[in-house]
């Protein structure tokens, strides 16, 4: 019963997880992003200069879900305001080329002014295309797709190693993709 049980649970476990996988932590990504350094702009609408900057740009991972989070700041001389962007993520694999990406979409920054308790609207910035081109990341397939072994006898084996297979999950603080691998060997003349 104990080792019954225990098979399932294995089971279960390689099934999910398929034979390689590559994790990417959240903190790499905002290490990355923290690198990337200021981004700011200018720009003038309606007769008011203005100066933009994000203060602060991060991703968030969570079961099935990407977000880039940014605080913006805006400078058009007396106004100041300082306000958040969130954005979905697109994440995906695409097995072909062994690629994992990430792509920030649209994340809109409303530019406003308060007047007299007012907010009038002064223009917009897309902050995602200030965070091109998109983060990608190799994926699970292996490097060799090709092994060849000695198997005595001054004979040679050709291991063929295909990936068959692969799954991409947003955790919490995490992206996994997963794959499973196959193989085929035949003696190589």
């Amino acid at each position: 019963m104990i080792v019954r049980l225990y098979s399932v649970l294995l089971i279960a476990v390689f099934a999910f997880g398929g034979d390689v996988s590559v994790v990417i932590t959240e903190k790499t990504v905002n290490d990355f992003i923290s690198e990337v350094g200021p981004v700011s702009g200018k720009g003038k609408s309606k007769g008011i200069n203005y100066n933009w900057k994000v203060k602060t740009a991060s991703f968030v991972f969570e079961p099935g879900a990407a977000t880039f989070i940014a605080t913006v700041d805006l400078d058009a001389g007396v106004f100041k305001i300082s306000d958040k962007v969130n954005s979905k993520v697109d994440v995906s694999y695409d097995a072909e080329n062994n690629k994992i990406s990430m792509e920030v979409e649209e994340a809109i920054f409303k530019i406003y002014i308060k007047v007299l308790g007012k907010k009038t609207k002064v223009g917009q910035v897309d902050i995602a295309k200030y965070y091109k081109p998109k983060f990608e990341f190799n994926g699970p397939q292996p490097i060799q797709n090709i092994i060849e072994m000695e198997v005595g006898n001054n004979k040679l084996r050709e291991i063929a190693v295909s990936m068959v297979g692969s799954e991409l999950v947003v955790e919490k603080d995490q992206i996994t993709v997963s794959a499973n691998l196959q193989y085929k060997g035949r003696d190589k003349q």
